[in-house]
């Protein structure tokens, strides 16, 4: 069965697309079947990463909700990992973008293993329309004090939609990007986020994600990390979030 996760952050450079894109790639590598869909309008970084150019015959998940059929929508980037691109539209998306068409065209794609939503970082309509349709959501931060305050917005967007449109969505925990953990700061945030995420019911990855040069160059590169640099300690990091995100999706 598909699961489909948003991945989401309300504050900008935490490495949130590039562990999209970097994640379904070792996926991909590993056999598991994988779609990427860009909800973020305002950079398209998953898309620029994934090599995709915006021409004026390709379709974007807007144009799903102008009554275009999903599957013409879908980007091939490597063997068993594609992706839906975004366009600027995205960012004026409102109530008018009806649940009900995204939700149905999504679920009428049901070959891949897994469905990754990258989300833009400012709250709205994106927001809502991809955690209502996703099975899990993950946070993605950095080990700051700012980010643990966008983190609570997230939690209450979360709660909300686990009340009312998406009783199922489970929160998977809390993912640090950038991370830096020889700092003592560091590591108090990291334990601020720890009783934030068990109040809710979750927890912050044993996995993180490290600061590196070699996460600035997968954006030239248009390769994940598995692949770019794999005998890096990033690369082994991204091993150790996708064990663990196996594991706590299953």
């Amino acid at each position: 069965m598909t699961q489909i996760v948003t991945f989401i952050a309300e504050k900008g450079g935490t490495s949130r697309s590039s562990v999209v894109f970097s994640s379904s790639w070792l996926l991909a590598s590993q056999g598991k079947k994988v779609l990427i869909i860009d909800m973020d309008g305002q950079a398209a970084n998953v898309s620029y990463y994934a090599g995709v150019t915006k021409t004026p015959d390709m379709h974007t998940i807007i144009d799903i909700f102008k009554g275009l059929d999903i599957k013409d929508t879908i980007v091939n980037i490597k063997e068993n990992l594609d992706i839906i691109p975004a366009n600027a539209e995205l960012t004026n998306l409102g109530q008018t973008a009806k649940l009900s068409v995204l939700k149905k065209a999504v679920r009428s794609i049901p070959e891949y293993d897994f469905i990754f939503i990258d989300v833009n970082p400012t709250p709205g309509w994106t927001h809502f329309l991809s955690l209502s349709i996703s099975d899990a959501s993950i946070i993605v931060s950095l080990p700051d004090v700012a980010c643990l305050k966008a983190n609570e917005g997230i939690l209450e967007t979360i709660d909300e939609i686990q009340n009312t449109s998406n009783p199922n969505l489970a929160l998977l925990g809390i993912l640090f990007g950038k991370n830096e953990n020889r700092t003592s700061m560091a590591q108090q945030v990291h334990d601020f986020a720890e009783s934030m995420a068990q109040k809710a019911g979750t927890s912050v990855f044993n996995s993180s994600i490290r600061n590196s040069v070699v996460m600035g160059e997968l954006v030239a590169a248009h390769k994940g990390i598995s692949d770019y640099s794999p005998k890096s300690p990033v690369a082994g990091d991204f091993n150790d979030f996708i064990s663990e995100f196996l594991s706590r999706i299953n």
